[in-house]
């Protein structure tokens, strides 16, 4: 997996968010340094479709706490 990773190199999912056609919703801890919020957001601003974002300032790169119920309740709504 190393070897394909250093082939591709970095994939910035911004490039790739355009894509998305489907109504999206996005969890995004404002404390993550693994998956800083601001490659979240440049992604999220990108994608045409429908979409909502639930910020957690507070939280990392972790379980964020309700956002299992709220990711339900929305693909129970679409």
């Amino acid at each position: 997996m190393d070897e394909i990773f250093n082939k591709l190199g970095y994939i910035d999912v911004q490039h790739l968010a355009p894509r998305i056609k489907a109504e999206t919703l996005m969890g995004t801890g404002l404390m993550d340094t693994v998956c800083p919020p601001s490659s979240q957001f440049a992604a999220y601003n990108k994608i045409s479709a429908r979409k909502h974002v639930k910020v957690y300032p507070d939280f990392a790169h972790e379980g964020l706490p309700g956002f299992n119920d709220t990711a339900m309740e929305f693909l129970l709504n679409i």
